[in-house]
């Protein structure tokens, strides 16, 4: 878990500073490069997408399968190389006008992106909470508010300053991001401290994923739906209501108010939608569904940004595979949104009543899933339910613990194992409680041993040796045990036998 002194390391206004500036490479990117693309090679935004939610996947499952793989600078170093070489061949592609070098260039800058990303997010991660609240809060109505802005620069100035951000967005927080990377390494991977502590990590297909995918649909359909010579339409009045959640936040000490805004988003991207299907202006010639799909995109972007920080703060040993799988999901589904728009802007050329057709079924899908799909589900719940690990010195060997002294660690005993709580009740008790409650809950005898093992605080690989049975075998055992206990978390057990 976080220290006093750890957190007084991270220093919020770099943490500022650095988000600004890789939301700033999003917007660069969306309104300054990629429309210079079209012309050589238009299908170069979209695999470069592919690239970034790809290096954002495969960096969140090594960190929960292997983080053992991961080193902290040589991924900086390759995101460091990969910003200088792609900016190489990206200028080489669009002087050239060469598809190769374009797609290269662009997919190499996708990568270093993908990892300041990250970088940035652990760095706020390492925040006092209610900071982070405030920045996340100021950062992303600053970048809507001059969006517009980045297709009027230069395109060789636009260019420069994609690759320019996200560099310096690393140099800013890489030290501060590296105490995860280090804690990761040297603990046992989430995917076998989940075996026995479930409700300690987010599963990789879990509500709060599909519901960033889903939304981010819904966004990569708004941005390149209607957009005019591969420029996204923008307004500067989807701001307003950024600015006035960034005015909330600042001055309230309560907590970061991530379900009503995602209410909100929800309610300004359908009222989007349904302004789409007919062309109401407003004061700034831009339209009113632009400006609400905008908004929404921005609330919504907020709640999850936050969401993903909080669930890494409060889990460390987490932190890397929450934030970079979270956001490599958002990623995928703002793809899949953009191709659906740009299917939908080839149809409405030659249909034109599609123009407002595809709006009005997309408004329909999205408000059902917003009140079927999210009826059970919140971003508080998904945050509370995380089970924190502790994160201490390695726990006692096998034959050295029992109820009431720690945690056994069975074959990963040693440095960097997981000190799983136990039950602190005698032998004697412990073993009438743990009987008790397997008769009660109607246990079968091997989930009762399993359910012995750990209320004494033993880990997946002890129970595996001491049973002789295979990981998924341990895996589905604590599952069928949480199920029947009712329980959520690891200490719901331990109170269920001292209770």
């Amino acid at each position: 878990m976080k220290t006093e002194s750890t957190t007084n390391e991270a220093q919020p206004l770099r943490g500022f500073v650095a988000l600004l500036l890789t939301l700033g490479a999003t917007s660069l990117m969306n309104g300054s490069l990629f429309p210079q693309f079209d012309a050589i090679f238009m299908f170069a935004r979209d695999i470069s997408v592919t690239f970034s939610a790809a290096t954002l996947l495969g960096l969140g499952f090594a960190a929960y399968r292997a983080p053992r793989l991961l080193r902290e600078r040589a991924i900086v170093g390759t995101a460091v190389a990969c910003l200088l070489g792609g900016g190489a061949l990206l200028a080489l592609g669009l002087e050239l006008e060469s598809p190769t070098a374009l797609v290269a260039g662009a997919s190499l800058a996708a990568i270093g992106r993908s990892v300041a990303t990250v970088s940035t997010a652990l760095y706020l991660a390492r925040l006092e909470m209610h900071a982070t609240a405030a920045i996340i809060a100021l950062a992303y109505t600053v970048q809507l508010a001059a969006s517009p802005a980045s297709s009027l620069l230069p395109p060789w100035v636009g260019t420069a300053l994609f690759l320019i951000f996200p560099l310096a967005a690393i140099a800013l927080t890489a030290r501060g991001a590296r105490l995860y990377f280090d804690m990761a390494h040297d603990r046992p991977a989430p995917s076998d401290i989940a075996v026995t502590r479930p409700a300690s990590f987010l599963a990789p297909f879990s509500a709060l994923f599909v519901c960033l995918f889903l939304f981010q649909v819904a966004f990569g359909f708004a941005l390149r739906f209607g957009e005019v010579d591969g420029v996204p339409r923008a307004s500067i009045l989807s701001a307003l209501p950024l600015a006035c959640v960034a005015l909330y936040v600042t001055l309230s000490r309560r907590r970061f108010p991530a379900d009503g805004l995602v209410q909100l988003s929800a309610l300004a991207v359908m009222a989007g939608f349904l302004l789409a299907t007919q062309p109401l202006l407003i004061a700034d010639g831009g339209a009113a569904d632009v400006a609400l799909l905008n908004a929404g995109n921005g609330l919504f972007a907020m709640a999850a940004q936050m969401a993903l920080i909080m669930i890494a703060a409060r889990n460390p040993l987490g932190a890397i595979t929450t934030v970079a799988w979270g956001t490599g999901v958002s990623a995928s589904g703002s793809l899949t949104g953009a191709a659906a728009g740009m299917l939908a802007n080839a149809a409405a050329e030659s249909v034109p009543t599609l123009q407002a057709a595809i709006p009005a079924a997309l408004l329909l899908i999205f408000a059902a899933y917003v009140t079927i799909g999210l009826k059970r589900f919140t971003f508080a719940g998904a945050i509370d339910g995380i089970d924190p690990v502790p994160v201490g010195m390695p726990a006692s060997t096998k034959n050295g613990t029992g109820a009431g002294e720690g945690a056994g660690t069975g074959a990963d005993a040693g440095a960097g194992a997981i000190p799983m709580p136990a039950a602190r009740t005698t032998d004697e008790t412990f073993a009438t409680r743990c009987a008790t409650i397997a008769s009660e809950f109607s246990l079968t005898p091997r989930e009762a041993e399993v359910f012995a093992m750990l209320a004494r605080g033993r880990d997946r690989a002890y129970i595996e040796e001491e049973l002789v049975v295979s990981r998924n075998t341990v895996k589905a055992h604590v599952k069928h045990i949480y199920a029947k206990l009712d329980i959520h978390s690891h200490q719901e057990l331990l109170d269920l036998v001292e209770g």
